[in-house]
């Protein structure tokens, strides 16, 4: 294999190791959706969003990383949550696209109300969701016409370049006021996926867990404090912490905008190091919202490229405070 190719197969590894989840890029942009980690996110408000998002890894290295995804989700029929997301990544000869479906039900808490009312406040709940996945994975044919890699266990993996796999995930959310917390659970199924080879383990179980509360201002402004902890069977753990601030304008609520900062820590066990910082931001005109993320890794890898770029772009038929989280 040519040696720019063994920089990003090395880079990849040193993510895949991370959680070994193969659409582990889709959940790393949970800033801008946190149904990507969480089905029962699906609905937990009464409007309808999509988002459409981009994403840019170690911009330099040759043939990095580009994802896209493309997500929905709605409330319905009072109590009822809908989402669906499909994605489309490109790593060197390594292509994948995927997506799931969810439903999800959102019991209401507040009191002295008829449960099935439409007026019934939503500032209060707790909500179960669950999704379908399905997974496909190929390799470019050059990978395999390539002479120089001929005779590769791995490359060639008798003859065996592309596969479709299913798998599910389960989603706990709850909102009380200012103050929300979600835990969820993927790769529920154990999946074999045979054409990265016989030596390659099933992904993991994988458990996410979320946390924040909304602490109100003076002039439309918020500070958001968060957490996001991901863990999985084989032992790897990982620690984000989030700071947010969101401001709509006083004498304009059709216009608003936010600030974040995201601090990413691995907590494996004899190996733990500072990850990445992020920067990002957005605005928000009537239902419309731009989004920015740029991340700066603080690993070795990260000397040999100029970070990773992210944008977001999304519709909303609503005015929601929180940006769609």
């Amino acid at each position: 294999m040519k040696f720019r190719h063994i920089v990003v197969f090395f880079a990849l590894m040193c993510v895949s190791t991370q959680l070994k989840a193969q659409e582990e890029i889709v959940y790393d942009q949970y800033y801008f959706n946190y149904y990507l980690v969480n089905p029962a996110v699906a609905g937990a408000e009464r409007c309808s969003h999509l988002m459409l998002t981009g994403k840019f890894q170690w911009v330099g290295l040759q043939d990095a990383p580009m994802t896209q995804t493309l997500s929905f989700r709605t409330r319905v029929l009072n109590n009822v949550g809908l989402g669906a997301y499909l994605y489309n990544d490109r790593n060197g000869y390594s292509y994948r696209q995927g997506g799931q479906a969810t439903f999800a039900y959102h019991i209401p808490l507040t009191e002295n109300s008829r449960f099935f009312m439409r007026e019934r406040s939503i500032e209060r709940q707790l909500s179960f969701g669950i999704s379908a996945k399905a997974n496909h994975f190929n390799f470019s044919g050059a990978l395999f016409d390539n002479p120089a890699n001929a005779g590769d266990i791995v490359i060639d993996n008798d003859g065996r370049s592309k596969g479709v796999y299913f798998n599910a995930n389960f989603g706990v959310y709850f909102l009380w006021d200012n103050f929300f917390l979600g835990a969820s659970g993927t790769n529920l199924i154990p999946t074999k996926m045979t054409e990265f080879g016989v030596a390659e383990p099933v992904p993991p179980l994988t458990v996410f867990a979320f946390t924040g509360y909304d602490f109100e201002m003076d002039y439309n402004m918020t500070l958001e404090p968060a957490i996001m902890f991901k863990m999985n069977d084989l032992g790897n753990r990982q620690l984000d912490v989030n700071m947010k601030f969101m401001q709509t304008m006083p004498d304009n609520e059709d216009f608003a905008y936010w600030l974040q900062a995201c601090y990413r820590q691995s907590l494996d066990s004899g190996n733990a190091q500072a990850l990445s910082i992020s920067p990002m931001g957005g605005i928000r005109y009537k239902g419309f919202h731009l989004a920015y993320a740029y991340a700066l890794g603080l690993t070795a890898i990260n000397r040999h490229n100029y970070g990773s770029h992210e944008i977001m772009l999304g519709y909303t038929w609503c005015v929601t405070k929180h940006f769609c989280r």
